[in-house]
């Protein structure tokens, strides 16, 4: 599965709302960047390369999503335009060897040239795509590292961040666990598994027969390679190992911590079937010191800055080279600074931080993610 995806991954799609004015343009383009035009070609080549691989909305079944996406690919489409444009002034070039490099990375994934060439087929992608599909990804790569790489963050503003947020640093009471599982559930001499089980088969599953023998003296994990029907632990005593609360179906969690260390529980019902449960150890729920989690905080805290850096700096050049979007391909988020662009006053809206469009609510920049709105 990840092989699968590895290729149209890169298909990069940074999902950047930034202002933008709507105009109309020289026939063949769908916006303008400064004096550059995107064309309608380009737009349709990246369209079709991700509807060939299964990665955009169905037009008809959901036109609403389909708008987004397309608009979303527009977007994508400017910002790489502006990248490209801004790229000389801060010395960025992305070189073919890089992009070679970056291209052998992807065949190193893969066994042989064939298997490549069929997950490229696969994806209905050319050779050549991926290759300019890699070459942007360097370039956002490169201009990202360059505009944020200044960006620290020292120790007094992580141990702020901890000290206002200390109880997100808690670890959880943890409980070792085995269990023995009596299933009703009858299996065929092929192998599967039924779904449903009638109440005499409930009946019969031999639960407190399994639990009588432990509790007459045999070892748990005799007992659990005798009887229990979990394949995956009946050979280790039925060990599942630490759990912490979340973790297992809820007749199943609000025994496991209930039970003191050795008591063994009485049958506990779930739909798997029937488990005798065993708590052999308890970790308490203890709080993580500021030295243990530091780390962590530094670096959310860092692409936080980052993030909001280059979301900055993109809306900043995409207003000082100025940017028109043919009627129909502005993104949604754009639309709500009508009022700052018909002004003149060129202020640049705060909401660049991409949080007003369903296409891209969760991707931030330089994203190499394909639109939201695309099915799976």
């Amino acid at each position: 599965m990840i092989r699968r995806f590895a290729l149209f991954g890169l298909l990069v799609l940074p999902l950047l709302f930034l202002p933008g004015c709507e105009d109309d343009l020289p026939q063949g383009a769908i916006a303008q960047v400064g004096q550059k035009l995107v064309s309608q070609d380009e737009f349709e080549q990246l369209k079709a390369a991700y509807e060939a691989a299964g990665r955009a909305p169905d037009k008809d079944k959901q036109p609403e999503e389909y708008e987004s996406f397309e608009q979303a690919l527009a977007k994508y489409l400017v910002t790489l335009e502006v990248l490209r444009q801004e790229a000389p002034g801060l010395k960025v070039a992305v070189g073919e060897a890089d992009v070679r490099d970056r291209l052998d990375q992807i065949r190193r994934m893969f066994q042989g040239e064939a298997e490549f060439d069929k997950a490229l087929e696969a994806q209905g992608l050319t050779l050549e795509q991926l290759t300019q599909s890699l070459r942007e990804s360097l370039l956002i790569e490169e201009m990202k590292a360059t505009v944020t790489g200044d960006i620290t963050v020292g120790d007094e503003e992580a141990k702020a961040y901890y000290e206002d947020h200390k109880a997100e640093y808690v670890e959880q009471e943890s409980r070792n666990v085995r269990h023995i599982l009596i299933s009703p559930f009858a299996t065929t001499a092929e192998g599967v598994v039924a779904t449903t089980a009638t109440q005499d088969q409930w009946d019969a599953a031999e639960a407190e027969k399994a639990r009588s023998e432990i509790q007459n003296g045999s070892d748990f994990l005799t007992v659990a390679e005798k009887y229990s029907d979990d394949e995956a632990t009946k050979d280790s005593g039925g060990e599942l190992g630490a759990v912490t609360r979340g973790l297992m179906v809820p007749a199943f969690e609000v025994v496991v911590f209930n039970l003191q260390i050795g008591e063994l529980s009485q049958p506990v019902k779930t739909p798997y079937g029937y488990h005798i449960i065993e708590v052999t150890d308890i970790t308490p729920e203890r709080q993580l010191s500021y030295d243990q989690v530091k780390e962590n905080i530094k670096a959310a805290l860092l692409e936080q800055k980052q993030t909001e850096t280059w979301e900055k700096w993109l809306s900043l050049a995409e207003s000082r080279l100025g940017v028109k979007y043919l009627a129909g391909y502005r993104p949604p988020a754009e639309r709500t600074d009508d009022s700052a662009s018909a002004s003149g006053s060129g202020s640049v809206s705060a909401s660049g931080s991409g949080s007003g469009s369903d296409a891209g609510q969760e991707s931030g920049p330089g994203d190499s993610s394909p639109p939201d709105s695309s099915s799976e």
